[in-house]
């Protein structure tokens, strides 16, 4: 196993000593090392609840007699980013990903590597990180968000919200049917919905055979 580089022999107490620190045990260190790259942040809806979906994978790869060790990515949200000085970050960001995946991997010799994208940049980042470190890696997306719906039940998304605002400003519609749309475009959480850069990526990455079957498809509620 790769991870042997850290775990095994008499020159690696030092490694194993701060290992145990984290609480592993005698028997872990036979068992191969598993990255969960996780991209939970609480500012983006696709992310918020991703956490719970790390906990969930971890819980998986003990009980199929690994040891996970679960790591973190920045985010970006493009639609939030949108529109101001915000979006310069955006693409930027996916590097950073990228370079922090193969960082965490290679620096404590991982095994293999379940990552936990869903939105924007984060996913190609994660398929980028992914490419470099050259490990066995599935990929778990959080699942799209739920379509909207207004008042009288038209259904609306997160591209129905970007066109009110043009709509509102032409004198198309009031205010009070640009708040209906807001408070209802985005009914829960998930990559937002709409054939945007995640629900696309996360769709593309099922045809690539490095997601699990419905991984674009199925909603973030259920």
């Amino acid at each position: 196993m790769r991870s042997d580089e850290i775990k095994k022999g008499h020159n690696r107490a030092p490694h194993r000593s701060l290992l145990r620190a984290t609480g592993l045990k005698d028997e872990d260190f036979n068992k191969p090392f598993i990255g969960v790259a996780n991209s939970f942040i609480e500012l983006i809806p696709g992310h918020y609840f991703l956490n719970k979906v790390g906990e969930i994978i971890k819980e998986e790869i003990r009980a199929n007699g690994c040891v996970p060790f679960e790591f973190n990515t920045i985010g970006v949200d493009d639609g939030i980013a949108m529109g101001h000085d915000g979006m310069l970050y955006s693409l930027p960001s996916r590097e950073i990903i990228t370079n922090s995946i193969e960082t965490v991997m290679n620096a404590h010799k991982l095994d293999a590597m379940i990552a936990i994208p869903n939105c924007d940049k984060i996913v190609p980042g994660m398929i980028m990180g992914a490419l470099r470190v050259d490990v066995p890696t599935v990929f778990v997306s959080g699942g799209p968000m739920a379509a909207g719906h207004k008042a009288d039940g038209t259904p609306i998304d997160l591209a129905t919200a970007f066109e009110a605002v043009g709509q509102y400003e032409a004198g198309e519609i009031s205010e009070e049917e640009l708040t209906d749309i807001e408070c209802n475009a985005c009914p829960s959480g998930g990559s937002c919905s709409g054939m945007f850069t995640a629900n696309s990526m996360n769709t593309l990455m099922e045809a690539m055979g490095i997601a699990l079957p419905g991984n674009g498809t199925i909603l973030a509620l259920t």
